[in-house]
């Protein structure tokens, strides 16, 4: 009725006669398998040919073992005619088309990047309020009703939006750094509904969205954040202003201490990064803490009975640091600068670089970075740079320019040069006994009325 034959180490060949009455014969192939697996696979197998030959129904043991099959295996069984094929339940689609208002929930509600990785919850903030002005700008229009006109019209809404001015905004519009990011945001919207086939195609996917270079990188000298840190208010403040300046922290990172991340014996502080979580392994990263440990000695000589948190006065959603911030500075008699805490970092991280701290790539790390990230967006140069270049004696001498000498001054101690002046000393001997070899024949040319021609 039906056959098992074995055509290499672990793949087994099942044969029999048609059910159908056809004559011909049926056979599938079974890999990755032992004897004892494949001879079990047969059993099953030659007990449903018996069954449909009968015409009676499948017992429970091989109506269950068909259900526990894979869909490949399966499907290579229907192709025989052995078994039906599985029906596949397809979900009766919801009433109406789907509007911009339902598309956006779900994608927020959702919460996935377009790796399809958890977005922090900082990522998930930003979508909710590129989310509301798409909303402002549109309406609840059908998702599949969006084209590439609809994209220009969310840029220039945004350029014509008024928002209220402020010291980092005096102009009462969105900065173009703000925009490009709304603009990501509707990009990476759409291209989930492109993968969903709710539109034809991006209708944003030829707006600007790659952030540029705003002309703000500032490097904010440690005098001046020692006279900031001397009139903050509390002595949280304080040390908040020096893990930015002095740890390179980002700004919400800070909030996000604990006292049990504080690794005193091990001279490192344990920094958990929201904005780099749903990438793997970068989930946090260890920072040295011997620029900000008097700042930790005296906020932990302060701290309150409970407190788990170093910076307890703010919660960790807290993201409005910026006004007391200023208000700090201007108190120290100073103006504030442009990306305000940002440029604590870049000045922390330009420290470690000038003064030697660390490797590139382990500074990079420390700051919570790639390399390419700190050359291209956190290293500067400065005037400083040149002159303590131009202060260095000169490394080298200068040598035989104006004399004309061919002599080299060599380390007869060192094997390696005495091989090298050898060298160079049969080179110009050789060259010298060619160039007399050249004259004398020159000279033993005869000459006639037209001048003589030289090979070379």
């Amino acid at each position: 009725m039906a056959s098992l034959s074995k055509e290499s180490s672990k793949t087994w060949r099942i044969q029999w006669v048609d059910i159908a009455g056809t004559g011909r014969r049926k056979q599938i192939r079974m890999s990755g398998l032992t004897r004892k697996q494949a001879e079990s696979q047969f059993a099953r197998i030659e007990s449903i040919i018996s069954t449909r030959l009968q015409g009676a129904k499948l017992d429970d043991v091989d109506a269950a073992w068909l259900g526990g099959l894979s869909e490949s295996f399966h499907n290579k069984l229907a192709k025989t005619g052995l078994v039906e094929s599985r029906v596949v339940e397809v979900p009766e689609p919801e009433d109406g088309p789907i509007t911009l208002r339902k598309f956006l929930d779900e994608f927020i509600e959702d919460g996935l990047t377009s790796r399809r990785a958890k977005a922090s919850d900082g990522t998930r903030k930003n979508w909710r309020q590129t989310r509301d002005l798409l909303l402002k700008c549109f309406g609840d229009k059908l998702v599949s009703s969006f084209s590439v006109a609809d994209g220009k019209t969310f840029r220039k809404w945004l350029e014509k939006r008024k928002i209220r001015k402020s010291v980092r905004n005096p102009t009462g519009r969105m900065m173009e750094n703000t925009l490009r990011q709304r603009m990501a945001n509707a990009k990476s919207f759409f291209s989930h509904a492109l993968s969903e086939e709710l539109v034809a195609s991006n209708p944003f996917r030829n707006q600007a969205s790659s952030t540029v270079e705003s002309g703000g990188k500032v490097r904010i000298p440690s005098a001046i954040i020692d006279k900031i840190i001397d009139v903050a208010p509390t002595f949280q403040w304080k040390l908040l202003i020096a893990l930015w300046r002095y740890a390179g922290l980002r700004k919400m990172e800070a909030l996000e201490l604990t006292w049990s991340d504080v690794l005193w014996e091990q001279g490192k502080l344990r920094v958990r990064s929201p904005k780099t979580e749903h990438h793997a392994g970068r989930e946090m990263r260890y920072v040295p803490i011997r620029d900000v440990e008097v700042f930790l000695r005296d906020a932990w000589e302060q701290a309150k009975d409970g407190d788990e948190r170093l910076i307890s006065q703010y919660r960790v959603t807290m993201s409005n640091l910026h006004k007391p911030f200023e208000q700090i500075i201007e108190k120290a008699g100073l103006t504030p600068w442009p990306n305000l805490i940002k440029n604590l970092r870049l000045s922390c991280e330009n420290d470690w670089i000038d003064n030697k701290e660390a490797p590139d790539h382990v500074i990079a790390a420390w700051i919570g970075h790639s390399v390419q990230v700190q050359r291209s967006d956190y290293a500067l140069v400065s005037a400083g740079h040149f002159e303590q270049f131009n202060a260095r004696p000169v490394s080298h001498s200068k040598n035989g320019s104006d004399s004309g000498s061919d002599d080299v001054s060599f380390d007869e101690n060192s094997r390696e040069t005495a091989q090298l002046a050898a060298h160079l000393n049969h080179s110009k001997n050789a060259n010298d006994q060619c160039f007399s070899e050249r004259n004398m024949s020159r000279s033993l040319v005869p000459t006639g009325l037209e001048p003589v021609t030289f090979r070379m």
